[in-house]
Formats: C-alpha cells, sequence, structure tokens
C-alpha cells in the first residue's frame, strides 16, 4: 500500500522552496534629475545630496553602465567620505583603502567598460558603507 504522507511532506517542502527562492518584487527605481547627456549636472547634483545615500540612489539612476560612471562614482565617494573620512584613524584608512583596492582587484582581468562601471560603483559601495556605519543609519533596502 502506498502511503501518501511522504507525497504530501515532498509537495510541501518543495512548495515552501519554491516560494523562498521567489524574487522579491524590484523597489522602484529613481528617475535621473536631470538629462543623462549632462553628467557635470548630474556630477553637481550628487556632491549637494543631503546624504551619501541619496547620492549613490542618484549616481543608480543616472548610470550609464560604462565608463563614464566613474565619474558619478567618484561624485559619490566625495559626498560619503564627508561623513566619515576624517573621523577614521590609521588603521580604519587601511581598512577603507583595503577594501577600495579590493574592488579594483575583482574586475582587473575584465575588459569592456561596463566592468569599468562595476568597479566605480564598487568603490562607490564601500564609501557608501563607511558612511553608515559613521552616521548610524540604517541602510535603504
Amino acid at each position: 500500500m502506498i502511503h501518501r504522507w511522504p507525497l504530501a511532506v515532498a509537495l510541501a517542502i518543495l512548495t515552501a522552496q519554491t516560494a523562498a527562492a521567489a524574487p522579491k518584487p524590484a523597489k522602484p527605481q529613481k528617475e535621473c534629475p536631470h538629462a543623462i547627456s549632462d553628467p557635470e549636472a548630474i556630477v553637481k547634483t550628487i556632491g549637494k545630496a543631503a546624504t551619501c545615500t541619496e547620492s549613490m540612489e542618484i549616481f543608480e539612476a543616472c548610470a550609464y553602465g560604462a565608463s563614464g560612471d566613474t565619474e558619478f562614482g567618484d561624485a559619490v565617494i566625495g559626498r560619503c567620505e564627508r561623513d566619515f573620512l576624517a573621523t577614521l584613524g590609521p588603521q580604519q584608512k587601511r581598512a577603507y583603502e583595503a577594501e577600495r583596492k579590493a574592488c579594483d582587484r575583482k574586475y582587473a582581468k575584465k575588459s569592456g567598460s561596463m566592468y569599468v562601471s562595476f568597479t566605480a560603483f564598487c568603490h562607490a559601495g564601500v564609501a557608501q558603507k563607511y558612511s553608515l556605519r559613521a552616521t548610524r543609519t540604517p541602510p535603504r533596502r
């Protein structure tokens, strides 16, 4: 006689795993506040952002996905570093630089301008992480 409970248990496990693996709904992305063809205005807006997180959101909204993102990433880093750089001790500064260098190594052997963009995002993400620690602001999800 075939028992139905093992089948029911297997089905329940499969259903739970499928539900857990389902993608989360994407958070709505902000629109770029400037025409994509005006990178200088975008850089200024990033630099004037009220928070580091806001500057990162502008970067994400305005990114080209190419080497031009380096300029935007540098603006984010500049905005975020205002929150923490002056307060870091020598050991913390070395840790910060080591994390940034890890971004460089991550994409060093890749070719194409999109990897330059990935590196810029990685650098900006490291600066954002340090800013969030310094300001004790939980990241938005």
